[in-house]
């Protein structure tokens, strides 16, 4: 049971990471003007490879987790692999289109949701970073700093525990440093981490 809740605790950060969507036609946001070429690869990706820890804050704990992700945008699939906890290790979690499936050999795992409205609606990966950033536009803002480029902005959902978002870009690599969610009384509730990052155009 404490494996099927952790199961849905991943879910729940999920799908951590879908790099897609919405490319930038332009250096300007809204009233914000940003370096292109420091960001389009995050905004324009096709594919990735990443390695990601997690850390969850709660009101009575903290759990932390590594994740191995791959992503397809032709597909519509990320495929999301836990690392660690150990009691966890093995287990996917795949997403494509409308439907989930959690995978595991040792524990003969393999449910599918479909039409997960509840599940899919969560603001932690960085496809409704980017929606989000998109359709606040007036509200979004950006910072750029001497190394980096600190995207910040609101979702656009009810979850008072997801409410800000803050993206931290490097401008090197132009790969992600850093997401930080949290809630309405700008309390960190999700801390991710981005270890390695594989971009394909």
């Amino acid at each position: 049971m404490k494996k099927i809740k952790a199961i849905f605790i991943i879910l729940s950060i999920s799908i951590v990471l879908i790099f897609c969507v919405f490319g930038i036609k332009n250096a300007k946001i809204g009233k914000n003007n940003i370096n292109q070429d420091n960001v389009k690869d995050i905004f324009n990706m096709k594919e990735y490879e990443a390695e990601l820890e997690v850390t969850i804050n709660s009101n009575k704990n903290q759990n932390k987790y590594k994740i191995k992700q791959k992503y397809k945008k032709d597909e519509e699939e990320i495929i999301q692999e836990i690392v660690e906890p150990e009691n966890l290790k093995g287990i996917k979690i795949i997403k494509q289109k409308n439907k989930i499936t959690l995978e595991n050999t040792e524990l003969n795992l393999n449910k599918i949701f479909s039409e997960y409205n509840g599940i899919a609606q969560n603001d932690m990966d960085l496809d409704s970073f980017v929606k989000d950033f998109k359709e606040n536009e007036q509200s979004s803002k950006i910072e750029e700093k001497s190394e980096e480029i600190v995207l910040e902005t609101q979702s656009k959902n009810k979850n008072k525990y997801t409410k800000n978002k803050i993206l931290t870009i490097s401008k090197n690599t132009g790969t992600p440093i850093n997401m930080e969610i949290k809630d309405i009384n700008k309390k960190t509730t999700v801390y991710i981490v981005y270890s390695k990052v594989e971009i394909k155009q």
